[in-house]
């Protein structure tokens, strides 16, 4: 009886190491379209200090748990710009016919788990990165992305921190929003098909403003196409309609992310490109939001290699929509001038 009892025992203690030397390991699943997804990366770390804090992330869910503690209800009020909702519904990789997507994880440095989309056109060939405004996610720049990938581009589409299916707290009108691009570019350079290609981005309004922060931050975004950009992101009266807003949006995310949102102006930061990111401002004449003398600012604060096409008639971000084909023309042949300087 006691040699039985004592078989036991070591077995027992035996599954128990087993089990606590198998965590954490990836074992093959029976789902064929997750076994084809590429792996997430893990959360940037290295010598490059990011410009937010770091806090804990709810897990499985998509939201951030906030525990504010000197910021009263009145003020959270008043930052309605910064919750703008999660956008439009996404549909299933399967299901979006415009392009060829797979799915596709990544973790920015914050520890959040981004969502978005992956199409390649063809190994080693340049990545373009779209980045949508707000409200919205990926699926506003699905059009745009459906071109680029049928002119031989691979492109990654993704939900900014806090929107689509990506976990985050809150917007912050680009300011984080920008170590997202980062992430994405990191991911993108440790895949096998990309970690060789060359970096361009396509940003639209609040994905503009996080661009351009991006770029003079990163050495790795070669063109960056600037499509209804503001000049800064927290005088964007669609977004924080007047100056109580905008103290209640910088209270709120010091609070929440560590770092002063009225940061996040574009102007600032252009000049820092110069001589490594060619950039193509495009904005409509029409604009009430990001209004043209705002894209004139930032068109002559720009360092060349730099571009500009005005949109007759668009209004906020309906450059395409507005002149598709002029805009085909004006976007894949920046990117193509950019992509072969490089080479040559």
């Amino acid at each position: 009886m006691m040699l039985k009892r004592c078989i036991f025992a070591c077995v027992l203690i035996l599954a128990v190491v087993a089990g606590w030397l198998l965590r954490g390991i990836d074992l093959p699943g029976d789902n064929a379209s997750t076994s084809n997804r590429p792996p997430a990366n893990k959360p940037v770390v290295g010598s490059t200090t990011p410009i937010s804090s770091s806090i804990p992330t709810a897990v499985p869910g998509h939201s951030t748990p906030l525990v504010l503690t000197s910021i009263d209800a009145d003020v959270i009020k008043r930052t309605a710009g910064l919750w703008p909702g999660r956008g439009q519904p996404i549909p299933d990789a399967s299901a979006e016919h415009e392009l060829p997507v797979v799915d596709v994880d990544f973790y920015n440095w914050r520890g959040e788990l981004l969502s978005g989309w992956l199409a390649l056109a063809a190994p080693e060939a340049p990545v373009i990165i779209l980045t949508h405004g707000t409200p919205g996610n990926r699926m506003s720049m699905v059009g745009r992305a459906a071109f680029l990938y049928k002119h031989g581009y691979n492109v990654l589409l993704f939900d900014f921190q806090s929107y689509g299916r990506s976990q985050g707290a809150f917007s912050t009108l680009g300011m984080v929003e920008s170590e997202d691009i980062l992430a994405a570019i990191s991911f993108i350079h440790s895949l096998p098909d990309t970690m060789n290609s060359k970096i361009g981005v396509l940003g639209l309004s609040m994905g503009a403003t996080a661009a351009v922060l991006a770029a003079s931050r990163s050495r790795d975004i070669v063109a960056l196409v600037a499509e209804s950009c503001p000049v800064d992101a927290t005088r964007v009266t669609a977004d924080v309609p007047d100056e109580e807003a905008r103290e209640a949006d910088q209270m709120l995310v010091q609070e929440v992310y560590g770092v002063d949102i009225t940061q996040a102006r574009p102007v600032d930061y252009i000049g820092k490109l110069a001589g490594r990111t060619s950039t193509l401002f495009i904005n409509g004449n029409s604009d009430t939001i990001t209004p043209l003398n705002g894209m004139w600012s930032l068109y002559h604060a720009a360092a060349e290699p730099k571009q500009y096409w005005i949109v007759p008639g668009a209004g906020h971000a309906e450059a395409f929509s507005v002149d598709p084909t002029g805009y085909i023309q004006h976007v894949t042949a920046f990117f193509d001038s950019a992509f072969a300087t490089l080479t040559q």
